[in-house]
C-alpha cells in the first residue's frame, strides 16, 4: 500500500477512533465505575482520557511509513 493511500485510510481510522474511544470510555464508566468516588473517578478520567494516545501514535507511526521500494 502507498503512503498516500496509507494516509488516506489512517484519517478514517483516526476519526473512527476519535468517536468510538469516548463513548466506550463512557460507557465503561458508566456501567462498572458511576459508584466510585470523585479521586477515583478522576483518576479513571485522566487514565482514559490519556490512553487514546497509544492507538493513535501507532496508526500515526502506519501511517508515516516509507512506501515499499520494488
Amino acid at each position: 500500500m502507498k503512503q498516500r493511500a496509507r494516509k488516506f485510510a489512517g484519517i478514517w481510522l483516526m476519526l473512527a477512533l476519535l468517536l468510538i474511544y469516548p463513548a466506550i470510555a463512557v460507557a465503561i464508566y458508566s456501567q462498572f465505575l458511576g459508584w466510585l468516588p470523585i479521586w477515583a473517578t478522576l483518576a479513571y478520567l485522566a487514565v482514559a482520557g490519556m490512553a487514546w494516545a497509544l492507538p493513535a501514535g501507532v496508526i500515526i507511526k502506519w501511517m508515516l511509513k516509507p512506501d515499499e521500494t520494488a
